[in-house]
């Protein structure tokens, strides 16, 4: 019944063109609901791409949620992709990065390939995708649960 898993992605760092507060304090809210609801169902592993702008902030909720004795049980799994962050990424984020990789309980390089199937291989999916890109096309086609946050903000 525990330690189900659960995946969190979507769109990269470098789609995400300006920082915008008012948006991720929503998509933060929304995270904290969702993961902290997989969690009561039995979800333990979290799996987040670090390179994605949904990753980050899911990762950053899991390690909050850890912290604050919400989800004492709670596992961050981190996954990146081979290819490093470009050089204009935010610098905001690049340290949010460097903190998470720090805390995370596991962590795995993929190629581009290898980490969209570690991505389809969960119970459920958490994502941050437009209707109209090719990405949301295979979360659906996985048949698996998913949650695209893009559609609540």
């Amino acid at each position: 019944m525990y330690n189900k898993s659960v995946a969190i992605t979507g769109c990269t760092i470098e789609k995400i063109t300006k920082y915008d507060q008012f948006r991720e304090d929503k998509i933060r809210m929304e995270l904290y609901r969702i993961i902290l609801s997989l969690y009561d169902e039995g979800c333990r592993t979290f799996t987040c791409n670090l390179h994605s702008y949904i990753g980050l902030l899911g990762a950053d909720t899991i390690v909050m949620l850890r912290e604050a004795d919400k989800c004492p049980e709670i596992i961050l799994s981190a996954v990146i992709p081979e290819t490093s962050f470009p050089a204009d990424t935010d610098k905001m984020y690049r340290a949010l990065y460097d903190d998470l990789m720090k805390l995370a309980d596991s962590k795995e390089i993929l190629s581009e390939k290898d980490n969209a199937g570690k991505v389809l291989s969960g119970c459920h999916i958490i994502c941050y995708y437009n209707d109209f890109c090719p990405e949301i096309g295979q979360v659906r086609a996985s048949g698996l649960p998913y949650t695209n946050i893009y559609k609540m903000i």
